[in-house]
């Protein structure tokens, strides 16, 4: 290995940048030899020479500007450089240099990144990747839907196989089914295949069956001793064979003939008991449609629903579906089940096909059937529901059961599409018709609405829909439905403590049962519950997964995209939240989808607040309230959008709009009964009544309105945030530090980063030494407001651009803040709006 080919890398550009003028001119020297940027002259240069001349550098740089050196593969660095770094690294205590290092660690476990860091320093163990990573990783890198559950699991959560495995599926241009092997690239095999080609004949058939089990342990068989020998295989507590890399097991099965493979899981039938295994591989033993197996394929797929995996029951009633002869409709049946246990384990282009060849082959029920999830899987794009719909009305006939789904279908787009009277006839029309489960789902879709218009109604009807259901129902996508709408109660009527129960345990249930499909909008419920009650980094967990889950599974980005930016909100970068806010809005406009459309526009409108924007915030906020009202949601409890809008067009100047907002809102709240966004209106009201000029009457009625407690801690915090801005305007500097650090405490209790880095901010603010500004800055600032650039401040009073940026660089420190938005809202002496 080339000696010091790591310091060539990391500071040959700095050295040709001109960045070498940093240090002493023999150093410099040194550096030029090493890095082999002048020629040599035969003398040999001093290893403690090369070593503090990378210290100098290094401490140079940082004394410019922040450093981070990234040193990735470290068990690669060739040892002449390491030890130049580590040399560097024990001397840079204090220094404003970081490192940031990767390593493969052997099987000893031993570590070369520790001596490459400087104190203090923090280790993390890099372990798989989640399946839904991987997923995201595969949508950003290849083109359509790849198989992520099961190349995540073949790769063993390694983001370099399950790149390579999804390659050369793409490659192979044949979809996956789950009896075939997954291809396995050249590079791969290379790594892994030296392992296997000295395995004994007994050994290979061990792993064979090993390869073939849905499960990755079985019973010893013969030959295994030669396999644990070879490192391919292992043993569990029950000492039971264990494969050592799920790779292997692709490898092994591709590489097998199929008369290999069929009498291998004809083999397992017989060995194993478990009902789900048996009947999978005599299904794969033999593929000759037949009854009897076909009906054991379709017990087992009943058998697999009950235990929570939809994936399996969806591979099994396909299975069944396949092996049906002479029942067309039968057949349609069992395929259609295994598209909605598709859906339900989240792998919506399976899903898909399974529909397709229910509608090429199936009876009305089962076109009825399909079509209607055809629907489901559309998501935000709505486009094709209409024809779905009426294709489906014509299967239906005059079957009361299928009117009533199709009505029932019918029904949730007239909602989602903001058409909610033709929504509610459609519905009354589908639990007049229906049977039980369909009036379960009737309530389930109505209950959102009455939330807004008919509180009184909701909590009977959701107990009925809990008496409909009785024991025997399971967890039904309306079940979800309903006890989503159960939680919202509680959480609107201020029960929180009871909502966190209720949504927890609906959590556990939905994950015990794979139902990934509902997992995602359960887990957006999760967020929103934890937020309003204080546990932000709770609520940016559950986002952050969410998020994931919903990019993985959704037909569009946007749902994903909203919670993705709520969880960055909840406890991230306040700019990041504003980057995938406008993402998630881009998104769902091009798809059409206004109620995702409002939510991005109102995260899009709390980021310009907390960036101190709030003309941009008004206009945000405005078009999100403007879109969820156009939708029938008018409930000022749902998003917590009228304060912050209020409190925005305040600000803005626009006190009219602002208090035409919160009488609107008084009024729902008093329709409703929603005593928990009082406190809210009261913040904005209060600013209303201050920038109408009377700041010390609105700190003091704020702070009488100020409650012993309140069920969502960041409402009473958000209210101490501006209580502490009122009295600092109405120049009462030690209120508004005592405001001000009791808003960081209950934002910090809270876990709610952004809102305490304002909150500091604003602190900073304060205490800052202001002074009286210079005419020539009050001149910036006032042509700033007006919208003038550096350059024309600059040719408007006659001096240089620079002049004009160091100004107001000044300015941003003394006031504290971050740009000219921000700096357009704080009071200078001297500088009024109207100057």
């Amino acid at each position: 290995m080339l000696p010091h080919l790591a310091l060539y890398d990391l500071f040959a550009r700095q050295l040709a940048a001109g960045r070498g003028e940093l240090i002493a001119p023999h150093l410099r020297a040194v550096l030029d030899a090493v890095l082999l940027r002048r020629p040599g002259d035969g003398r040999v240069v001093d290893p403690l020479a090369i070593r503090v001349a990378v210290l100098e550098l290094l401490r140079a740089l940082a004394g410019r500007q922040p450093v981070l050196l990234v040193l990735d593969d470290v068990h690669c660095l060739d040892p002449a450089g390491a030890e130049v770094l580590a040399f560097a690294a024990r001397r840079l205590a204090g220094e404003r240099v970081r490192v940031a290092a990767a390593e493969r660690v052997d099987e000893e476990g031993e570590s070369r990144c520790g001596g490459l860091l400087p104190e203090p320093r923090t280790e993390l163990a890099v372990g798989p990747l989640p399946v839904e990573v991987i997923g995201e990783l595969l949508r950003g890198r290849l083109p359509g839907e790849q198989p992520a559950g099961r190349i995540g699991a073949a790769s063993g959560g390694n983001p370099f196989y399950a790149l390579e495995l999804a390659r050369a599926a793409v490659r192979s241009g044949r979809p996956l089914g789950a009896e075939q092997p997954l291809p396995v690239p050249r590079r791969l095999r290379e790594l892994l295949a030296d392992r296997l080609a000295a395995l004994p004949e007994e050994a290979a058939q061990a792993l064979l069956l090993l390869a073939a089990s849905a499960r990755p342990q079985l019973p010893q068989q013969d030959g295994w001793q030669q396999a644990l020998a070879a490192g391919v295989v292992t043993t569990d507590a029950d000492d039971r064979l264990r494969s050592v890399h799920p790779l292997l097991r692709e490898i092994v099965y591709a590489d097998a003939g199929e008369q290999q493979r069929r009498a291998c899981h004809a083999r397992l039938a017989e060995v194993l008991d478990d009902p789900l295994e048996r009947a999978r591989h005599r299904a794969l033993a033999d593929p000759r449609p037949g009854p009897e197996v076909a009906a054991e394929l379709a017990e087992a797929a009943r058998i697999a629903v009950h235990r929570g995996v939809p994936a399996l029951a969806a591979e099994l009633s396909r299975l069944a579906a396949e092996r049906t002869l002479r029942a067309p409709e039968l057949a349609a049946e069992r395929r259609l089940a295994a598209a909605r246990h598709a859906h339900d384990a989240g792998l919506a282009e399976q899903a898909r096909a399974d529909c397709r060849a229910v509608l090429r082959g199936g009876g009305p029920a089962a076109r009825v059937g399909a079509r209607l999830l055809l629907i489901e899987l559309a998501g935000s794009d709505r486009s094709g529901v209409p024809a779905l719909l009426d294709a489906a009305r014509q299967d239906a006939g005059a079957d009361p059961r299928l009117r009533a789904a199709v009505q029932l279908a019918r029904g949730e787009h007239a909602l989602s599409t903001g058409r909610t009277g033709a929504g509610l006839a459609a519905l009354a029309e589908a639990e007049r018709v229906g049977e039980v489960e369909q009036q379960i789902e009737v309530i389930a879709l109505r209950t959102p609405i009455d939330i807004q218009l008919h509180p009184e109604r909701v909590l009977p009807a959701l107990r009925r829909a809990t008496a409909l259901a009785g024991e025997s129902a399971g967890l039904t996508a309306a079940m979800v439905q309903i006890r989503c709408c159960l939680v919202v109660q509680l959480l609107r009527s201020g029960e929180v403590a009871e909502a966190i129960e209720a949504v927890n345990e609906l959590r556990a249930d939905v994950e015990r049962a794979g139902r990934l499909t509902d997992l995602g909008h359960v887990l957006h419920l999760v967020a929103s519950v934890h937020e309003r009650a204080g546990r932000c980094e709770q609520a940016r967990q559950a986002g952050v997964l969410g998020g994931r889950l919903r990019l993985e599974l959704g037909p569009t980005a946007t749902s994903g995209l909203v919670l993705s930016a709520a969880a960055e909100l909840n406890g991230g970068s306040v700019r990041r939240a504003a980057e995938l806010a406008d993402a998630a809005l881009s998104s769902g406009r091009a798809a059409g989808d206004a109620e995702w459309s409002a939510y991005a526009l109102g995260l899009r409108g709390r980021s310009d607040l907390l960036a101190e924007r709030p003309q941009q915030a008004a206009e945000h906020l405005g078009h999100c309230r403007e879109l969820l009202h156009g939708l029938g949601y008018t409930d000022p409890a749902l998003f917590l959008v009228d304060a912050d809008l209020a409190e925005a067009l305040a600000w803005s100047g626009e006190p009219a709009a602002a208090r035409r907002v919160l009488s609107e809102a008084e009024q729902a709240v008093a329709r409703l009964d929603r005593q928990v966004v009082r406190l809210g209106l009261a913040r904005a009201a209060a600013v209303l009544t201050a920038v109408e000029g009377d700041p010390r009457g609105a700190a003091d009625r704020l702070r009488a309105a100020l409650p012993a407690a309140h069920p969502y801690p960041l409402e009473p915090a958000r209210a101490r945030l501006t209580l502490g801005e009122l009295e600092r305007r109405a120049r009462r500097r030690a209120a508004a530090r005592t405001e001000l650090l009791a808003a960081a405490e209950a934002f910090a209790a809270a876990e709610c980063l952004p809102w305490l880095a304002h909150a500091r901010r604003r602190l900073a603010r304060l205490d800052a030494p202001a002074g009286e500004p210079t005419e020539l800055e009050r001149q910036i600032v006032r042509l700033v407001r007006a919208g003038a650039t550096n350059r024309q401040i600059a040719a408007a009073l006659h001096v240089s651009v620079k002049s004009v940026e160091g100004s107001l660089t000044r300015l941003f420190r003394r006031y504290g803040v971050s740009d000219r938005a921000a700096l357009t809202t704080v009071q200078l002496a001297g500088v009024t709006d109207g100057s």
